[in-house]
């Protein structure tokens, strides 16, 4: 079900201006009252993380930085079968903020239609925490019955019959491997003790008015596809928990568009640092400002 939340864009009208550059004024003035349309999508409550709390945080943050925010919500089965079934569920939206966790979701045309947004229909988006552990049967498979999962790095594999009958429902349709939206992937995490941040590239738009800082207890997702095999991945930020490093913030072309992920935010202890936040509000001002692919 869909929740229309946050603020409506107001474009006034009503009388005709001679001027040429009066009507660009009043152009751009109408432009700077559009509000960004996000589109954020869960699901409540929660078996492993508290989201109806995130969601809350997140719609706060909305409203203090005027986005105008839908939220697609439900139950983890309702959300999966929304998703699965409406092709266009982001038409209209400037940006998607996915926070979610479908790890073991086999249903393919969820990822498939998730990726189509931004791959087809060029709309950017952000991935944050267990969205980078979801739909591991299109990459996180082992075993002499596994094959390569196209379009993906090389370590990613699926089951054969998974990607034949793939195939036969979906003749000509790219097979929705997640690393193919992520880049860099995860697949398991470290124990809950603090990581400590380190800004790779610090003029990075998402990280703009972010400073390195350390987390309450957190979980540090390993790199199961390294950025070194995800080359047209741009790791953004790293993470150090005890001898453990991993990238935690990255970018990474898709399509017309491209994803950012972050993979901190289990718990929401974390959503209230004000790190964190800045981390969301500068990553969602910057996908809305540059939706466009960047290759490395």
């Amino acid at each position: 079900m869909l929740l229309p939340m946050g603020l409506l864009s107001a474009i006034g009208a009503g009388f005709v201006v001679t001027s040429c550059n009066n009507a660009e004024a009043q152009a751009a003035t109408s432009k700077e009252k559009e509000a960004t349309k996000v589109l954020y999508v869960t699901f409540e409550p929660g078996k492993y993380h508290d989201y109806t709390p995130q969601k809350e945080i997140f719609m706060k943050m909305s409203g203090e930085n005027k986005w105008n925010t839908t939220v697609i919500t439900g139950t983890h089965d309702e959300v999966i079968n929304k998703l699965a079934s409406e092709p266009n569920f982001g038409d209209g939206y400037d940006l998607i903020v996915y926070n979610f966790c479908f790890a073991g979701c086999a249903n393919l045309d969820v990822p498939y239609n998730i990726i189509e947004q931004t791959k087809t229909k060029g709309i950017p988006a952000m991935l944050i925490h267990c969205s980078l552990h979801s739909f591991w049967p299109t990459y996180k498979v082992k075993g002499d019955k596994t094959v390569h999962a196209p379009g993906a790095p090389e370590k990613a594999r699926t089951k054969k019959d998974l990607l034949a009958k793939w195939n036969k429902d979906h003749p000509g349709k790219a097979f929705p491997s997640w690393p193919t939206f992520t880049g860099i992937s995860s697949t398991g995490h470290g124990p809950k003790t603090p990581v400590k941040t380190k800004n790779l590239i610090p003029d990075h738009g998402a990280l703009k008015d972010v400073p390195e800082y350390e987390t309450v207890n957190a979980e540090l997702y390993n790199n199961f596809i390294k950025a070194e095999e995800s080359k047209k991945s741009i790791p953004i930020m790293e993470g150090t928990q005890g001898k453990k490093s991993a990238i935690i913030m990255w970018e990474h072309p898709v399509g017309k568009s491209k994803t950012v992920s972050f993979t901190l935010g289990h718990s929401t202890a974390e959503w209230q640092q004000a790190e964190f936040q800045q981390v969301i509000k500068s990553t969602v001002n910057y996908l809305a400002e540059n939706p466009s692919s960047v290759k490395k």
